[in-house]
This record gives C-alpha cells, structure tokens and sequence, in this order.
C-alpha cells in the first residue's frame, strides 16, 4: 500500500468515527440554565421542561412543584422572544 493510499484509508477511518460521534453531542442539548436561548426556543415542551428541571436542580431545587416548573418555563419563554438573544443562556432570566 503506498504512502498516499493509506494516509486516503485513515482518512476514511477517522472521518467514519467522527462522525457519529459528533451526532451524540447533537442529541443531548439539555445544558440547564447555559442552555441557549436559541436552542430553547427551538425545543419541543417536553425538552424545554427537561431544560427548565435541569436548571431548578443547578439552583438547588431538585424537586420543585409544579408551579415552578411553569413560571420557570413562561419565564424562559418570555426572556428569549423578547431581551435574549439565541445565544444568550436561559440562566439570564434571573438577572435580565
């Protein structure tokens, strides 16, 4: 095999790996409260409650009541579709 034929194979390989490796990365976007608002606003409910629960917990609040959950959520609405920016996180509800 010469020089280039197997700098082409490992190529091959290594872009076979990366690949779905950089899809994994894709699949889990529940970073709590440096959750961008971007990618929360683009969420279904479901994710953007995973989200807002990851984000109680960050604040301590490991169990809270369902009523939290939704202001967290409207809240987190509220802040991205009109101060945030898609790259600002969600965390800056608290502080604007």
């Amino acid at each position: 095999m010469s020089h280039t034929t197997r700098i082409g194979a490992l190529a091959s390989t290594f872009a076979l790996v990366l690949v779905p490796l950089a899809g994994c990365g894709a699949l889990d976007s529940n970073q709590g409260g440096d959750t961008p608002c971007g990618d929360y606003l683009a969420m279904t409910a479901d994710e953007q409650r995973d989200v807002i629960d990851t984000y109680l917990s960050e604040q301590g609040n490991s169990n809270p009541a369902g009523f939290e959950v939704t202001l967290t959520l409207q809240s987190a609405k509220l802040y991205c579709n009109t101060m945030g920016t898609s790259s600002d996180p969600i965390r800056k509800i608290e502080t604007g």
